[in-house]
Protein backbone atom coordinates (compact mmCIF):
# COMPACT_ATOMS: atom_id res chain seq x y z
CA UNK A 1 0.00 0.00 0.00
CA UNK A 2 1.29 3.45 -0.95
CA UNK A 3 0.18 6.57 0.94
CA UNK A 4 0.61 10.16 -0.18
CA UNK A 5 -0.06 12.92 2.37
CA UNK A 6 -0.45 16.58 1.49
CA UNK A 7 -1.72 19.78 3.06
CA UNK A 8 -5.29 20.17 1.87
CA UNK A 9 -6.73 23.24 3.64
CA UNK A 10 -4.70 25.40 6.00
CA UNK A 11 -6.48 26.78 9.05
CA UNK A 12 -7.60 30.30 8.07
CA UNK A 13 -6.93 31.69 11.54
CA UNK A 14 -5.68 30.63 14.92
CA UNK A 15 -7.92 28.57 17.17
CA UNK A 16 -9.90 26.70 14.51
CA UNK A 17 -9.74 23.18 13.08
CA UNK A 18 -10.65 22.51 9.44
CA UNK A 19 -12.76 19.52 8.44
CA UNK A 20 -13.57 18.47 4.88
CA UNK A 21 -15.98 15.65 4.09
CA UNK A 22 -19.24 14.44 2.62
CA UNK A 23 -17.67 14.19 -0.83
CA UNK A 24 -19.48 12.97 -3.94
CA UNK A 25 -19.06 13.16 -7.68
CA UNK A 26 -21.85 15.31 -9.07
CA UNK A 27 -22.21 13.59 -12.45
CA UNK A 28 -22.25 10.08 -13.88
CA UNK A 29 -18.75 10.59 -15.26
CA UNK A 30 -16.22 13.37 -15.35
CA UNK A 31 -14.09 15.02 -12.68
CA UNK A 32 -16.57 17.28 -10.85
CA UNK A 33 -16.63 16.85 -7.06
CA UNK A 34 -18.60 18.50 -4.28
CA UNK A 35 -17.73 18.60 -0.57
CA UNK A 36 -18.43 20.35 2.72
CA UNK A 37 -15.78 22.31 4.60
CA UNK A 38 -16.45 23.09 8.27
CA UNK A 39 -14.46 25.13 10.73
CA UNK A 40 -14.54 23.94 14.33
CA UNK A 41 -13.77 26.10 17.37
CA UNK A 42 -13.96 25.69 21.11
CA UNK A 43 -16.10 27.62 23.56
CA UNK A 44 -14.63 30.34 25.70
CA UNK A 45 -16.10 32.21 28.64
CA UNK A 46 -19.04 31.28 30.88
CA UNK A 47 -21.62 28.69 29.89
CA UNK A 48 -25.17 29.60 30.85
CA UNK A 49 -26.40 26.06 30.23
CA UNK A 50 -24.82 22.68 29.35
CA UNK A 51 -23.43 22.52 25.84
CA UNK A 52 -20.95 20.87 23.56
CA UNK A 53 -17.34 21.91 24.01
CA UNK A 54 -17.07 22.60 20.28
CA UNK A 55 -19.13 24.51 17.73
CA UNK A 56 -19.11 25.24 13.99
CA UNK A 57 -18.51 28.96 13.34
CA UNK A 58 -18.52 28.45 9.56
CA UNK A 59 -19.66 25.79 7.09
CA UNK A 60 -19.49 26.06 3.32
CA UNK A 61 -19.92 24.00 0.17
CA UNK A 62 -17.32 23.95 -2.56
CA UNK A 63 -17.13 22.37 -6.01
CA UNK A 64 -14.11 21.20 -7.99
CA UNK A 65 -14.16 20.96 -11.79
CA UNK A 66 -10.81 19.13 -11.90
CA UNK A 67 -11.13 16.19 -9.50
CA UNK A 68 -10.08 18.06 -6.40
CA UNK A 69 -7.06 19.94 -7.75
CA UNK A 70 -8.76 23.33 -7.34
CA UNK A 71 -12.00 24.41 -5.69
CA UNK A 72 -14.59 27.19 -5.82
CA UNK A 73 -16.98 28.02 -2.98
CA UNK A 74 -20.60 27.45 -4.02
CA UNK A 75 -23.25 29.57 -2.35
CA UNK A 76 -22.94 31.69 0.75
CA UNK A 77 -21.04 30.26 3.74
CA UNK A 78 -23.14 29.51 6.80
CA UNK A 79 -21.80 31.46 9.77
CA UNK A 80 -22.96 30.35 13.21
CA UNK A 81 -22.46 31.75 16.73
CA UNK A 82 -21.25 29.84 19.76
CA UNK A 83 -23.62 27.24 21.13
CA UNK A 84 -24.39 29.32 24.21
CA UNK A 85 -26.32 31.67 21.90
CA UNK A 86 -29.79 30.21 21.45
CA UNK A 87 -31.07 29.37 17.99
CA UNK A 88 -30.86 26.77 15.21
CA UNK A 89 -27.58 25.16 14.15
CA UNK A 90 -26.79 23.14 11.05
CA UNK A 91 -24.12 20.45 11.06
CA UNK A 92 -21.82 19.37 8.20
CA UNK A 93 -23.93 18.38 5.16
CA UNK A 94 -22.90 15.35 3.12
CA UNK A 95 -23.80 14.48 -0.45
CA UNK A 96 -25.15 11.56 -2.44
CA UNK A 97 -25.66 11.31 -6.19
CA UNK A 98 -28.38 8.84 -7.08
CA UNK A 99 -26.94 6.64 -9.84
CA UNK A 100 -30.37 5.88 -11.30
CA UNK A 101 -31.75 9.39 -11.85
CA UNK A 102 -28.71 11.65 -11.48
CA UNK A 103 -30.21 13.78 -8.71
CA UNK A 104 -27.87 15.09 -6.02
CA UNK A 105 -29.06 14.93 -2.42
CA UNK A 106 -27.67 16.99 0.44
CA UNK A 107 -28.27 15.55 3.93
CA UNK A 108 -27.84 17.61 7.10
CA UNK A 109 -28.85 17.71 10.75
CA UNK A 110 -30.38 20.73 12.47
CA UNK A 111 -30.39 21.24 16.23
CA UNK A 112 -32.05 23.79 18.46
CA UNK A 113 -29.74 25.40 21.01
CA UNK A 114 -32.03 26.20 23.92
CA UNK A 115 -31.75 26.36 27.70
CA UNK A 116 -35.20 24.78 27.93
CA UNK A 117 -34.13 21.73 25.90
CA UNK A 118 -30.57 21.39 27.17
CA UNK A 119 -29.38 18.36 29.10
CA UNK A 120 -26.11 17.19 30.54
CA UNK A 121 -23.67 15.77 28.02
CA UNK A 122 -23.34 11.99 28.06
CA UNK A 123 -19.84 12.19 26.61
CA UNK A 124 -17.61 14.82 25.14
CA UNK A 125 -19.09 14.89 21.65
CA UNK A 126 -22.68 13.94 22.47
CA UNK A 127 -23.84 17.51 22.81
CA UNK A 128 -26.55 18.94 24.96
CA UNK A 129 -29.04 19.28 22.10
CA UNK A 130 -30.04 15.65 21.64
CA UNK A 131 -33.66 16.41 22.45
CA UNK A 132 -33.84 18.90 19.60
CA UNK A 133 -32.03 17.19 16.72
CA UNK A 134 -33.86 16.61 13.46
CA UNK A 135 -32.73 15.55 9.99
CA UNK A 136 -33.29 17.36 6.70
CA UNK A 137 -32.39 16.91 3.06
CA UNK A 138 -32.35 18.94 -0.15
CA UNK A 139 -32.34 17.94 -3.81
CA UNK A 140 -30.32 19.52 -6.61
CA UNK A 141 -31.17 19.03 -10.28
CA UNK A 142 -28.15 20.91 -11.66
CA UNK A 143 -25.19 19.17 -10.00
CA UNK A 144 -25.22 21.21 -6.81
CA UNK A 145 -25.59 24.78 -8.07
CA UNK A 146 -29.16 25.24 -6.90
CA UNK A 147 -31.11 23.35 -4.27
CA UNK A 148 -34.80 22.70 -3.66
CA UNK A 149 -36.12 24.01 -0.32
CA UNK A 150 -35.14 21.91 2.71
CA UNK A 151 -37.42 19.00 3.58
CA UNK A 152 -37.51 17.35 6.96
CA UNK A 153 -37.13 13.59 7.15
CA UNK A 154 -40.54 12.40 8.35
CA UNK A 155 -41.59 8.78 8.54
CA UNK A 156 -44.47 7.77 6.28
CA UNK A 157 -47.78 7.38 8.07
CA UNK A 158 -50.66 9.54 9.26
CA UNK A 159 -49.35 9.67 12.83
CA UNK A 160 -46.08 11.37 11.84
CA UNK A 161 -45.30 15.03 11.27
CA UNK A 162 -42.71 17.72 11.99
CA UNK A 163 -42.73 17.11 15.76
CA UNK A 164 -43.43 13.37 15.96
CA UNK A 165 -41.23 12.62 12.97
CA UNK A 166 -40.28 8.99 13.48
CA UNK A 167 -40.79 6.00 15.78
CA UNK A 168 -40.16 7.22 19.35
CA UNK A 169 -38.87 10.53 17.99
CA UNK A 170 -40.59 13.60 19.41
CA UNK A 171 -39.05 17.03 18.96
CA UNK A 172 -38.14 18.44 22.38
CA UNK A 173 -37.97 14.99 23.97
CA UNK A 174 -35.84 12.75 21.73
CA UNK A 175 -33.78 13.31 18.61
CA UNK A 176 -31.75 11.87 15.78
CA UNK A 177 -28.86 12.66 13.47
CA UNK A 178 -27.21 11.11 10.47
CA UNK A 179 -24.62 8.37 10.86
CA UNK A 180 -21.59 7.81 8.67
CA UNK A 181 -22.08 8.55 4.97
CA UNK A 182 -22.27 8.16 2.10
CA UNK A 183 -25.81 6.94 1.47
CA UNK A 184 -26.29 3.65 -0.39
CA UNK A 185 -28.67 2.65 -3.19
CA UNK A 186 -30.07 -0.88 -3.02
CA UNK A 187 -30.87 -3.00 -6.07
CA UNK A 188 -34.52 -2.62 -5.06
CA UNK A 189 -34.34 1.15 -5.45
CA UNK A 190 -34.15 2.31 -1.82
CA UNK A 191 -31.82 5.08 -0.72
CA UNK A 192 -30.32 4.00 2.61
CA UNK A 193 -28.84 6.46 5.09
CA UNK A 194 -27.56 5.48 8.51
CA UNK A 195 -28.93 7.29 11.56
CA UNK A 196 -28.23 7.69 15.28
CA UNK A 197 -31.04 8.11 17.83
CA UNK A 198 -31.01 9.63 21.32
CA UNK A 199 -34.11 8.22 23.02
CA UNK A 200 -33.17 8.91 26.66
CA UNK A 201 -34.45 5.50 27.73
CA UNK A 202 -31.34 4.29 29.55
CA UNK A 203 -29.83 2.47 26.58
CA UNK A 204 -27.53 5.24 25.34
CA UNK A 205 -27.31 5.83 21.65
CA UNK A 206 -29.19 3.58 19.23
CA UNK A 207 -28.64 3.24 15.49
CA UNK A 208 -30.57 2.30 12.39
CA UNK A 209 -31.23 2.97 8.72
CA UNK A 210 -33.53 5.38 6.91
CA UNK A 211 -35.18 3.98 3.78
CA UNK A 212 -35.98 6.60 1.15
CA UNK A 213 -38.10 6.03 -1.97
CA UNK A 214 -38.36 8.62 -4.71
CA UNK A 215 -41.82 9.92 -5.45
CA UNK A 216 -43.04 9.38 -8.99
CA UNK A 217 -42.40 13.00 -9.97
CA UNK A 218 -38.97 12.99 -8.27
CA UNK A 219 -40.06 15.89 -6.08
CA UNK A 220 -38.65 14.23 -2.97
CA UNK A 221 -38.23 11.05 -0.98
CA UNK A 222 -40.72 9.19 1.19
CA UNK A 223 -39.12 7.76 4.31
CA UNK A 224 -39.51 4.73 6.53
CA UNK A 225 -37.34 3.64 9.44
CA UNK A 226 -35.65 0.34 10.19
CA UNK A 227 -35.74 -1.36 13.55
CA UNK A 228 -33.37 0.32 15.98
CA UNK A 229 -30.07 -1.30 16.96
CA UNK A 230 -29.04 -1.21 20.61
CA UNK A 231 -26.02 -2.51 22.51
CA UNK A 232 -26.64 -3.23 26.21
CA UNK A 233 -24.84 -1.24 28.92
CA UNK A 234 -22.75 -4.23 30.00
CA UNK A 235 -21.14 -4.19 26.54
CA UNK A 236 -21.09 -0.46 25.78
CA UNK A 237 -21.45 2.34 28.31
CA UNK A 238 -22.87 4.71 25.67
CA UNK A 239 -24.88 2.45 23.39
CA UNK A 240 -23.95 2.41 19.71
CA UNK A 241 -23.48 5.33 17.36
CA UNK A 242 -21.81 6.46 14.11
CA UNK A 243 -23.12 3.44 12.15
CA UNK A 244 -21.09 2.82 8.98
CA UNK A 245 -22.96 0.67 6.44
CA UNK A 246 -21.79 -1.43 3.48
CA UNK A 247 -23.94 -3.06 0.80
CA UNK A 248 -22.95 -6.63 -0.08
CA UNK A 249 -23.33 -8.29 -3.47
CA UNK A 250 -26.14 -10.53 -2.24
CA UNK A 251 -28.16 -7.57 -0.95
CA UNK A 252 -27.27 -7.96 2.70
CA UNK A 253 -26.18 -4.87 4.62
CA UNK A 254 -23.29 -4.84 7.07
CA UNK A 255 -22.99 -2.04 9.66
CA UNK A 256 -19.99 -1.19 11.85
CA UNK A 257 -20.90 0.49 15.16
CA UNK A 258 -18.95 2.74 17.49
CA UNK A 259 -19.18 1.56 21.12
CA UNK A 260 -17.52 2.65 24.36
CA UNK A 261 -16.02 0.67 27.20
CA UNK A 262 -16.50 0.95 30.93
CA UNK A 263 -14.62 4.19 31.55
CA UNK A 264 -14.88 4.03 35.35
CA UNK A 265 -14.62 0.39 36.34
CA UNK A 266 -12.72 -0.83 33.27
CA UNK A 267 -14.65 -4.11 33.34
CA UNK A 268 -14.96 -4.18 29.55
CA UNK A 269 -13.07 -2.36 26.76
CA UNK A 270 -14.16 -0.12 23.92
CA UNK A 271 -14.78 -2.15 20.77
CA UNK A 272 -16.40 -1.77 17.40
CA UNK A 273 -19.53 -3.93 17.16
CA UNK A 274 -21.28 -4.98 13.97
CA UNK A 275 -24.64 -6.23 12.71
CA UNK A 276 -25.85 -7.58 9.41
CA UNK A 277 -29.28 -7.39 7.78
CA UNK A 278 -30.70 -10.00 5.45
CA UNK A 279 -33.93 -8.16 4.61
CA UNK A 280 -32.68 -4.99 2.99
CA UNK A 281 -31.89 -3.15 6.20
CA UNK A 282 -35.19 -3.53 8.08
CA UNK A 283 -34.05 -5.85 10.87
CA UNK A 284 -30.61 -6.80 12.12
CA UNK A 285 -28.64 -9.59 13.73
CA UNK A 286 -27.52 -9.32 17.34
CA UNK A 287 -24.53 -6.95 17.69
CA UNK A 288 -21.19 -8.71 17.96
CA UNK A 289 -17.64 -7.40 18.46
CA UNK A 290 -15.44 -6.85 15.43
CA UNK A 291 -12.59 -9.39 15.53
CA UNK A 292 -9.69 -10.70 13.52
CA UNK A 293 -9.91 -14.00 11.65
CA UNK A 294 -8.62 -15.88 14.70
CA UNK A 295 -11.43 -14.48 16.86
CA UNK A 296 -9.23 -12.05 18.79
CA UNK A 297 -10.78 -8.60 19.34
CA UNK A 298 -9.87 -5.56 17.29
CA UNK A 299 -8.78 -3.04 19.92
CA UNK A 300 -10.34 0.26 18.94
CA UNK A 301 -11.36 3.26 21.04
CA UNK A 302 -14.82 4.82 20.91
CA UNK A 303 -14.12 6.69 17.68
CA UNK A 304 -15.25 7.21 14.10
CA UNK A 305 -14.84 4.49 11.45
CA UNK A 306 -15.81 4.19 7.79
CA UNK A 307 -16.19 1.41 5.23
CA UNK A 308 -15.39 1.66 1.54
CA UNK A 309 -15.32 -0.86 -1.27
CA UNK A 310 -12.48 -0.56 -3.76
CA UNK A 311 -13.33 -0.83 -7.44
CA UNK A 312 -9.69 -1.79 -7.99
CA UNK A 313 -9.74 -4.92 -5.80
CA UNK A 314 -13.46 -5.50 -5.31
CA UNK A 315 -12.81 -5.84 -1.58
CA UNK A 316 -14.16 -3.93 1.43
CA UNK A 317 -11.91 -1.85 3.65
CA UNK A 318 -12.55 -0.68 7.20
CA UNK A 319 -10.85 2.58 8.19
CA UNK A 320 -10.46 3.65 11.80
CA UNK A 321 -8.24 3.71 14.87
CA UNK A 322 -6.70 0.32 15.64
CA UNK A 323 -4.64 -0.09 18.81
CA UNK A 324 -2.27 -2.76 20.11
CA UNK A 325 -3.93 -2.67 23.53
CA UNK A 326 -7.44 -2.24 24.94
CA UNK A 327 -8.91 1.20 25.55
CA UNK A 328 -11.82 1.95 27.86
CA UNK A 329 -12.91 5.30 26.45
CA UNK A 330 -12.61 7.39 23.27
CA UNK A 331 -8.83 7.55 22.96
CA UNK A 332 -6.15 7.41 21.89
CA UNK A 333 -7.20 8.17 18.32
CA UNK A 334 -3.96 7.15 16.71
CA UNK A 335 -2.84 5.36 14.69
CA UNK A 336 -5.38 5.71 11.89
CA UNK A 337 -5.43 2.40 10.02
CA UNK A 338 -6.93 0.62 7.05
CA UNK A 339 -7.62 -3.11 6.90
CA UNK A 340 -9.51 -5.48 4.64
CA UNK A 341 -12.96 -6.24 6.03
CA UNK A 342 -14.66 -9.62 5.69
CA UNK A 343 -18.22 -8.37 6.21
CA UNK A 344 -19.88 -11.78 6.00
CA UNK A 345 -18.01 -12.74 9.16
CA UNK A 346 -17.50 -9.40 10.90
CA UNK A 347 -13.73 -9.79 10.78
CA UNK A 348 -10.64 -7.86 9.72
CA UNK A 349 -7.73 -9.59 8.04
CA UNK A 350 -4.92 -9.00 10.50
CA UNK A 351 -2.14 -9.21 7.91
CA UNK A 352 -3.71 -6.36 5.93
CA UNK A 353 -3.72 -3.79 8.75
CA UNK A 354 -1.75 -0.78 7.54
CA UNK A 355 -1.08 2.53 9.27
CA UNK A 356 -2.26 5.60 7.37
CA UNK A 357 -0.90 8.06 9.94
CA UNK A 358 0.04 8.19 13.59
CA UNK A 359 1.48 10.40 16.31
CA UNK A 360 4.89 11.74 15.26
CA UNK A 361 7.91 10.64 17.31
CA UNK A 362 8.68 14.24 18.26
CA UNK A 363 5.24 14.90 19.78
CA UNK A 364 5.94 16.85 23.01
CA UNK A 365 5.99 14.74 26.15
CA UNK A 366 4.10 17.49 27.93
CA UNK A 367 1.18 16.87 25.57
CA UNK A 368 1.17 13.08 25.97
CA UNK A 369 -1.82 13.11 28.33
CA UNK A 370 -3.97 14.38 25.46
CA UNK A 371 -2.21 13.63 22.19
CA UNK A 372 -3.11 14.55 18.64
CA UNK A 373 -5.93 12.56 17.09
CA UNK A 374 -6.57 11.23 13.59
CA UNK A 375 -10.31 10.78 13.20
CA UNK A 376 -13.59 12.16 11.79
CA UNK A 377 -12.45 11.95 8.18
CA UNK A 378 -14.13 12.43 4.85
CA UNK A 379 -13.56 9.56 2.41
CA UNK A 380 -14.33 8.53 -1.14
CA UNK A 381 -12.77 6.68 -4.07
CA UNK A 382 -11.08 8.71 -6.80
CA UNK A 383 -12.92 7.55 -9.93
CA UNK A 384 -9.84 8.00 -12.14
CA UNK A 385 -6.90 6.74 -10.07
CA UNK A 386 -9.15 4.45 -7.97
CA UNK A 387 -7.23 5.52 -4.87
CA UNK A 388 -9.02 5.81 -1.53
CA UNK A 389 -8.98 9.48 -0.55
CA UNK A 390 -9.26 10.66 3.06
CA UNK A 391 -9.51 14.24 4.30
CA UNK A 392 -9.12 15.08 7.99
CA UNK A 393 -7.66 17.61 10.41
CA UNK A 394 -4.36 16.81 12.06
CA UNK A 395 -5.85 17.88 15.36
CA UNK A 396 -4.27 19.76 16.97
CA UNK A 397 -1.31 21.13 15.03
CA UNK A 398 0.73 21.76 18.19
CA UNK A 399 -1.33 21.44 21.39
CA UNK A 400 -4.94 21.48 22.57
CA UNK A 401 -4.56 24.84 24.25
CA UNK A 402 -3.98 26.36 20.81
CA UNK A 403 -6.44 24.03 18.96
CA UNK A 404 -5.40 25.26 15.48
CA UNK A 405 -5.55 22.34 13.02
CA UNK A 406 -4.91 22.12 9.29
CA UNK A 407 -6.77 19.65 7.08
CA UNK A 408 -4.70 17.06 5.22
CA UNK A 409 -5.51 14.84 2.27
CA UNK A 410 -4.31 11.25 2.09
CA UNK A 411 -4.29 9.22 -1.12
CA UNK A 412 -4.16 5.50 -0.46
CA UNK A 413 -3.15 3.33 -3.40
CA UNK A 414 -3.97 -0.31 -2.78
Amino acid sequence: MKIQKELYIAAPRAGVSVYAGGQAYTQADGPELIETVALEARHTGPRPFPMMSYYRPEIYTRISADNGATWEVSGAPLRQPMNHVEGERIYDPHYFRDPDNGLLVRFYMSATISAALAHAESFSDAGCNGRARRMFYQVSRDAGRQWDPPRQVICAGAEYGADHWGPRLHYGQTGGLYGVGPALKTPGGAVLQSVVLQLFDGTGYQSGLLHGRWRGDLSGLDWTFSDYISVPPDKSSQGCCEPAPALLDDGRIFISLRCCGDRQGKTFPSLKFWVISGDGGRTFSEPQPLTYEDGQPVWSPSSYAGIIRSSRTGRYYWIGNILDHPSYDSGPRYPLCLAELLPERGQLRRNTVAVIDTLPPDWPAAQSARPRRYTNFGFYEDRFSREIVLTLPEQPRTDWADFTSDCYRYRVQL
